[in-house]
């Protein structure tokens, strides 16, 4: 199969590597690029070295530049592992991409198992995950579920995946070798520089790969995301980072028919949207029927709030309307930016 796109990687400025890596012959590969999360190492790497029934596997894990002790973590937790792992360490990439593109270029088996630094597969998640696929099925993508742990916060992120969203979360994939390669591996995309630390090249990867050889939904192959602290101001933020949205929808049109009637996000954005017309026009024709608009909104919003706190209370319903509003200016911005509509 022919490349349609050379892999782009970057050097590591440090390697570390397990007493079994050399001798190790891998029909899988794991792949996990990392960055500030020293917290989490040592129980994902537990986690992946004690899968069962998976075929013979090898772990390689990359540092995106951390300015914590992730690297002083990863080189211990390598140092002490039995399962075939190599650590390497690059210069900050500003996203997961090229660290993950490192990884497999590093990597030695024939297949290619990924997930994130803030999950912890579950035993028997490498050997379901390796079981689904097929040659109908170019690329896997498992179950994610958030741990039983739950938040402290109740503005702590997690990630729920229980049925193909098409914008392949990186959090549990699984496809061959030569599939990657084919499709370029991970891009490294612009559509949201200034706003955090990539966007959408998981989507445009899955995406990609899907269109050349299909794809598979592998129920049993279960990760646990972890719930990652945050609070309100990082709430927004997420919902600041949409305004990429649009954009991503013009590279991948696919996800055009998993959006609401065509044109929205979901059916909250468009309460957002026609709410705020809704209020819009009551105040210009002074016609305060037109507020009714507003009325399934105001209820999503209530069922927003009780879902988070215990009770739909105004100040928590303001909130979540306050986030609303963000993402919807968000999407609009991005909307004109990329000429294609989203709300």
């Amino acid at each position: 199969m022919t490349a349609f796109f050379a892999v782009e990687t970057v050097e590591p400025i440090d390697t570390a590597a397990s007493a079994s890596w050399s001798d190790a012959t891998p029909e899988v590969s794991v792949i996990i690029a990392t960055h500030n999360r020293a917290g989490y190492l040592a129980e994902l790497v537990a986690a992946l070295a004690e899968q069962i029934d998976a075929p013979p596997y090898e772990l390689v894990i990359c540092d995106d530049g951390s300015t914590d002790d992730t690297w002083a973590v990863l080189a211990d937790v390598v140092s002490r592992n039995l399962l075939p792992t190599m650590a390497l360490k690059v210069r900050p990439c500003g996203g997961p991409s090229l660290p993950r593109n490192t990884a497999v270029a590093h990597s030695r088996g024939r297949v290619l198992a990924i997930t994130d630094d803030d999950c912890l597969p579950e035993q028997r998640w490498l050997a379901e995950l390796v079981a689904a696929m097929s040659p109908r099925a170019g690329i896997v993508q498992g179950t994610t579920i958030p741990t039983d742990a739950g938040p402290v916060s109740p503005w702590d992120r997690t990630i729920s995946i229980e049925e193909p969203t098409g914008l392949w979360e990186s959090c549990n994939l699984a496809l061959s070798r030569e599939l990657f390669d084919a499709a370029g591996g991970f891009v490294v995309l612009d559509l949201l520089a200034h706003a955090g630390r990539g966007f959408g090249e998981d989507t445009v990867f899955g995406a990609t790969v899907a269109r050349l050889a299909g794809a598979e939904f592998a129920s049993r192959a279960i990760v646990r995301h972890r719930w990652v602290p945050s609070d309100y101001r990082g709430y927004l933020d997420v919902h600041a980072r949409l305004e990429g949205m649009p954009a991503l929808l013009r590279v991948v049109p696919e996800l055009r028919d998993r959006c609401y009637l065509g044109v929205f996000r979901n059916r909250r954005s468009a309460s957002c949207d026609l709410a705020v017309a809704g209020i819009a026009l009551a105040g210009l024709r002074g016609r305060k029927r037109y507020a009714v608009a507003a009325v399934p909104w105001l209820v999503m919003l209530s069922q927003a709030a009780a879902q988070r706190w215990g009770r739909p209370h105004p100040v928590r319903m303001a909130q979540e309307a306050a986030a609303d509003l963000v993402a919807s200016a968000a999407l609009a911005r991005g909307s004109i930016r990329a000429r294609t509509p989203l709300g």
